[in-house]
């Protein structure tokens, strides 16, 4: 962070050398008068400070740490609209990603406090090394979607290892389409963890059956139990024991059938 003090005639005056000095434009830096003397040919002495960026303020943290820890390591910041990106280079690079990345979440986690501190503008921060992250995000999606498959087959939720915020997201995003599992977290941080559960099925045969009845317009309607014939019932009912051959006969001799009945 550079600063600069100047004296001129006048405040315009002032500014604009402490801005040529310092190759910065108006925009880029904090100015205040810090005094003005003289009754008839006034001095004026202007504080010219460099504005300290979120770019500038997570670099000088980062490689700050690194020189303290004495590692052959250096940090390139790039800032984006949405956020700052760190790739970390150098022979003891996998010494800053320590085991599955913890080292390198916690200094992501520490260099997002400072950023937000001392220039809140509400972006991300993402550290990265060797291609370590997507690296990772590939291990951990093919991870997933083999649990995914056996937890489909077997019907039977499997819990996984607790795992850090970004990597529990990689499993749920790796099975977020997904149409036989589901996948929710569970515990407390630092041992929060992810289970991933086969989805209950949509509809059973039950369900199947009453969806086939509304279709044909609903239940049907439950016959009434007959009680068995009473003899003399049996008996109006039972046909008239009268064949084709005498019915004709008898009407070959003028005889109408119908009167006898």
């Amino acid at each position: 962070m550079k600063s600069i003090e100047i004296t001129a005639n006048s405040y315009a005056e002032a500014l604009k050398q402490a801005l040529e000095e310092l190759g910065l434009d108006e925009s880029q830096v904090e100015a205040e008068k810090i005094k003005e003397t003289g009754l008839i040919r006034k001095k004026v002495t202007v504080k010219v400070t460099q504005k300290v960026s979120g770019a500038t303020l997570v670099n000088d943290f980062i490689n700050g740490i690194i020189q303290r820890m004495g590692i052959k390591c250096e940090a390139t910041v790039e800032e984006k609209e949405d956020a700052f990106y760190i790739s970390l280079s150098g022979d003891d690079t996998g010494v800053l990603i320590g085991y599955r990345g913890d080292v390198l979440d916690s200094l992501q986690y520490l260099s997002l406090l400072v950023v937000n501190k001392d220039n809140p503008m509400g972006k991300r921060l993402v550290i990265d090394g060797e291609n370590y992250r997507a690296k990772r995000i590939a291990t951990l999606s093919k991870l997933a979607k083999k649990i995914a498959f056996r937890v489909a087959k077997n019907r039977k939720a499997e819990s996984l290892e607790p795992m850090n915020p970004f990597e529990r997201r990689i499993i749920h995003s790796a099975l977020h389409d997904d149409r036989f599992v589901t996948t929710e977290s569970h515990g407390e941080e630092p041992n929060r963890y992810v289970v991933i559960a086969p989805k209950k099925p949509s509809f059973d045969k039950r369900d199947r059956n009453n969806e086939g009845r509304e279709r044909r317009g609903g239940d049907r309607p439950a016959r009434p139990k007959q009680s068995a014939p009473s003899n003399q019932q049996a008996q109006e009912k039972e046909p008239r024991n009268f064949n084709k051959t005498g019915v004709t006969r008898m009407k070959s001799y003028g005889g109408d059938m119908k009167k006898f009945f």
